[in-house]
């Protein structure tokens, strides 16, 4: 992700241009990762942009990852007599 890509990002979700030149020039000396940029975010009040925790996505525990067992086909052609 470039600087552009992240400063593209802030501006869609809101933050303000004063706010973004003072998280890119903070990043500049601690690196340009997710937590990095998130954490500079929230200490000026913005919510996480750049990492997303599934857990906290509404239902994240409700999901049914069983899955019904199917009944395969044949590959040949089967035929019966009975009739």
């Amino acid at each position: 992700m470039t600087i552009s890509d992240i400063k593209l990002e802030m501006r869609i979700n809101g933050v303000d241009e004063k706010d973004i030149d003072d998280i890119i020039a903070t990043c500049k000396s601690k690196g340009f990762g997710p937590e990095t940029l998130d954490d500079e975010l929230e200490k000026r009040g913005y919510g996480k942009v750049f990492t997303v925790i599934y857990d906290d996505e509404e239902g994240g525990d409700d999901w049914d990852d069983e899955f019904n067992s199917i009944e395969r086909f044949p590959h040949k052609h089967h035929f019966d007599d009975e009739w």
